[in-house]
């Protein structure tokens, strides 16, 4: 592993770390004038939104379900649409499979939601 300066005068910030939130941080920073340097112990950046393999051929977004906390004012500050970002609405926010074979999904539309607790229990 390669041995970082943090005392380098060649650069106004240095942020550790290149996860989504170091990277946004330093994209501010970066746009406001300052010269930024990130550092990451990871060969990859991105931190939870990296999509990784997690299984043989099965590939997810490690916190992809966060996405939908992410500021609309980055979105456009950023604009990270121009640089191909498309945010996809999830029909379910979670789904959760049972051991005798039933499942339960997760709705945030209160309704849907309402219906889904019903199929198990209609007092709740």
């Amino acid at each position: 592993m390669e041995s970082v300066n943090l005392t380098d005068d060649r650069f106004d910030a240095v942020i550790i770390g290149a996860g989504h939130n170091g990277l946004t941080c330093a994209a501010y920073l970066a746009r406001s004038g300052m010269s930024v340097k990130v550092v990451e112990r990871r060969s990859v950046v991105g931190g939870a939104a990296v999509t990784e393999e997690f299984y043989p051929g099965f590939k997810n977004s490690t916190c992809a379900y966060t996405v939908g906390l992410l500021n609309s004012k980055v979105l456009e500050d950023l604009q990270l649409s121009r640089y191909g970002l498309s945010v996809v609405e999830r029909p379910l926010s979670n789904f959760l499979p049972l051991e005798d074979g039933n499942f339960l999904r997760f709705y945030s539309d209160y309704e849907k939601m309402h219906d889904e607790v019903a199929r198990f229990s209609i007092k709740d």
